[in-house]
């Protein structure tokens, strides 16, 4: 899957951020692809503070439309 990056863990500083879509209420949210780290929202990334869920790699990727829907393209790594 492409996911799209936002930011390099702050937690673990082993793996990337990146958006995920949860695949059972379609919710999106920022997880480390390493250690699972969860944020609700790519500003929250540096807080060091995680979300407390836990999704069980129960995720997809988002489509640009639903990225853009809640304005977080703008997060998004350029490679």
């Amino acid at each position: 899957m492409n996911y799209k990056k936002v930011a390099w863990c702050p937690i673990c500083d082993q793996g990337w951020v990146e958006i995920v879509k949860d695949v059972e209420t379609n919710e999106l949210f920022v997880m480390c692809d390493e250690y699972e780290n969860e944020w609700n929202q790519p500003s929250e990334v540096k807080s060091f503070t995680t979300r407390t869920e836990n999704n069980a790699n129960r995720v997809t990727t988002p489509t640009d439309e639903e990225i853009k829907s809640v304005s977080w393209e703008k997060y998004i790594i350029k490679n």
